[in-house]
């Protein structure tokens, strides 16, 4: 998006992706295209301050995810040590199987 100068004169254009290729819409001169301009920037403004609050998000959730690791490696551990002393066995990392009576 953006305004360019042709002839001398100032024109505002809007510009996004069609099936793979950028198209150029025409928006005006002028007071017109001055607002149209200034709606676009705020835009974009408003748009950037929620990918950084969501920026901010994802890191605090990480953050806690890097917290709760060791609590998941625990967990798994007792896990996997229950299904052994009940007899269960994981052939070629698989799932979960019970082992044949012998007999």
């Amino acid at each position: 998006m953006g305004w360019e100068n042709r002839g001398g004169q100032s024109y505002y254009y809007t510009a996004e992706r069609v099936n793979g290729r950028v198209v150029k819409q025409y928006v005006g001169t002028g007071m017109v295209a001055t607002l149209a301009a200034q709606l676009h920037a705020s835009t974009r403004t408003e748009r950037a301050a929620t990918a950084e609050a969501d920026q901010r998000a994802r890191a605090e959730l990480e953050a806690l995810d890097a917290a709760l690791a060791p609590l998941y490696e625990l967990a798994d551990a007792a896990t996997v040590a229950a299904l052994v002393a009940a007899g269960y066995h994981r052939p070629k990392r698989g799932p979960w199987r019970k082992r044949r009576a012998q007999e």
